[in-house]
């Protein structure tokens, strides 16, 4: 990614965060040093970022926002302390504090950008996965599994409990299994904070939701230490990972998740993931489920979300939209509800 296309980008997403000035404002500060020259932590910034490919215009800037948020976290000494909301301060022009931070970048700043992943709780998205379940496998008396694809600390796994659905029968689930190429612990305050930094620093509400999702997550796992099993799993060999470790028992179903996943891949990758999934469910024949909430791979845009199903039918793949999720406002169609009450090897019109 050359300095130019990331200061465009930049500039663009200051637009997007228009509703959050403090945010906005720090997206234009970036975009603004960058056109006036080639700064250090910019230098730093393409060499961490040499061995890495964003396959959407939204993944490097959110990264690098991510990581200013964590350092800011994370320290007491920060000079974002006062004004980051996050962090205790009052919503304050961000502009001298980033000029300080970014004149001398701590070595854990370059790394996350180097390796890190951001993280995204929402309890909008995160529970997308319950009608499909509960109709897919609960009004069959199924048991299952639920296994999530970038999984971070396994928060969507548990969203039937943090936000509860009428009528959805937690005890069906015979195992949360989550993966991820770093698996986040709730019980490290530094994993925390780099969830908590996956938002932005003065949207408060998003972060507020976060809290209480970790709060009511973690007391279940206190309870029950197996309650969600985390795996090192990069996503691309996920399908694998699962067709491995989960035996297709008779009796038992299985329930695939990714949220926020596909965008990221390359066109290859997604070839690739597809059909080792296709290949994964195949033992699983009417029993496996596979869950997607994603951004549309043919118009990516930030507040709209695909919920889109998937499972063998006829001895092949099959796939259906089940909803739409923009902002708040989340709408199911009527053909996406009839694949999921197909229980035989037939598609019925």
């Amino acid at each position: 990614m050359t300095k130019e296309e990331f200061a465009a980008q930049c500039e663009q997403a200051a637009a997007v965060a228009k509703d959050l000035p403090l945010s906005s404002t720090v997206l234009a500060y970036l975009a603004a040093e960058l056109k006036k020259g080639d700064p250090l932590w910019w230098r730093e910034t393409a060499k961490a970022w040499r061995n890495r490919n964003f396959a959407t215009w939204t993944e490097a800037w959110s990264l690098l926002l991510a990581a200013i948020h964590f350092e800011a976290l994370n320290s007491e000494d920060s000079p974002f302390t006062e004004c980051f909301p996050s962090c205790g301060g009052a919503a304050s022009d961000p502009r001298p504090a980033l000029a300080e931070f970014l004149a001398k970048p701590p070595a854990s700043f370059f790394e996350n950008l180097r390796t890190a992943e951001r993280r995204v709780y929402s309890a909008l998205r995160a529970g997308q996965w319950l009608v499909p379940a509960q109709k897919f496998f609960q009004e069959r008396a199924l048991p299952f599994y639920i296994v999530e694809v970038n999984a971070g600390a396994g928060l969507n796994l548990a969203s039937d409990i943090i936000t509860p659905q009428e009528g959805f029968d937690s005890t069906m689930i015979q195992a949360r299994i989550g993966l991820d190429p770093n698996p986040l612990s709730l019980d490290n305050i530094s994993h925390r904070r780099w969830l908590t930094a996956a938002h932005w620093p003065d949207h408060m509400p998003a972060i507020e939701e976060l809290d209480q999702a970790i709060a009511i997550a973690g007391a279940k796992l206190q309870e029950e230490q197996d309650f969600i099993q985390l795996e090192a799993c990069p996503p691309e060999l996920a399908p694998k990972f699962i067709a491995k470790n989960i035996p297709a028992e008779e009796g038992l179903g299985l329930l695939v998740l990714n949220i926020g996943v596909i965008s990221r891949m390359t066109d290859k990758v997604f070839s690739a993931y597809t059909k080792d999934m296709s290949d994964m469910l195949q033992p699983w024949g009417n029993r496996g489920l596979w869950v997607e909430v994603e951004n549309s791979r043919a118009s990516y845009n930030l507040a709209k979300y695909q919920i889109l199903l998937g499972r063998i039918l006829e001895g092949n793949l099959k796939g259906q939209l089940l909803g739409e999720l923009f902002g708040t406002e989340l709408k199911y169609h009527p053909p996406g509800l009839a694949f999921l009450a197909v229980h035989d090897q037939a598609v019925k019109e």
